[in-house]
């Protein structure tokens, strides 16, 4: 974010996630703009980046994965991204060693590989930059430490950080920005292959909540909106209903 500025798309990072969900072609113009920018980011030094320097020891670490994260959602295959996605694969199959979460073991991983320190802060593995990152590449990743990641974070009462909502039951959601969240955090894990495996209740769910038209709606408070304006006609039901069509449609074929 440039914060002298004001911009309707306020970050890169939200301005590739809507090109995205409006269905641009990564070849298009604005993402092909995008993604120089993003790998200009990595291929330069820390001081080109955007955002003021936090005084810590993880904001080297932090600036890299989330350029990275977003660089990963419109080419997640490209080689500058190699050296940052081996990175989170080997802090996460440390972390998951014994095949569960292990905070102690997390925590000794970034002493060793990042020196950053991690408890409580954005480098927990269950963030929605590492997920994303990590679920590009769905094919380079270990099955069981998939799995033993979706089962940690489904079952994490505070799901996936940045979203904040927990996954297993999505009750009490209804009409409030959390069940944005929800559905977000749901679009997030899809990346991954195995997230049926933990999905099938949460699909049932969004089912249960079809109108009699055969559209979904779930209210005002969303992070995505797709239509220019929610103030005509059906635009707010037909948004709602394009993101729940297109999870169940990877759902359904993946």
């Amino acid at each position: 974010m440039d914060s002298r500025a004001r911009h309707k798309i306020p970050t890169t990072e939200v301005g590739v996630e809507r090109a995205l969900a409006l269905g641009l072609d990564v070849s298009h113009p604005i993402l092909s703009k995008a993604t120089r920018y993003l790998v200009g980011l990595l291929e330069g030094p820390l001081a080109d980046f955007p955002d003021p320097p936090e005084k810590n020891d993880r904001w080297a670490t932090g600036a890299r994965l989330f350029t990275a994260a977003a660089l990963a959602l419109v080419q997640p295959d490209r080689p500058i991204l190699d050296d940052v996605w081996n990175l989170w694969l080997s802090i996460a199959q440390r972390t998951f060693a014994a095949g569960r979460y292990d905070a102690g073991a997390e925590i000794q991983a970034h002493r060793e590989l990042t020196g950053a320190t991690v408890r409580g802060s954005c480098l927990v593995l269950s963030g929605r930059h590492q997920l994303a990152l990590l679920s590009s590449r769905p094919d380079d990743l270990p099955r069981d430490l998939e799995k033993a990641l979706l089962d940690w974070v489904w079952h994490k009462e505070g799901g996936i950080g940045y979203l904040g909502v927990r996954l297993f039951s999505p009750d009490g959601y209804l009409d409030t920005c959390r069940l944005d969240c929800w559905l977000a955090s749901l679009e997030l894990l899809s990346g991954f292959p195995g997230w049926r495996e933990q999905a099938e209740d949460a699909i049932r769910w969004l089912w249960d909540r079809r109108t009699p038209e055969g559209l979904w709606d779930f209210g005002p408070q969303t992070s995505v909106r797709l239509s220019e304006t929610w103030r005509k006609g059906l635009a707010r039901q037909f948004d709602w209903t394009t993101r729940v069509l297109a999870l169940l449609r990877n759902y359904y074929t993946g």
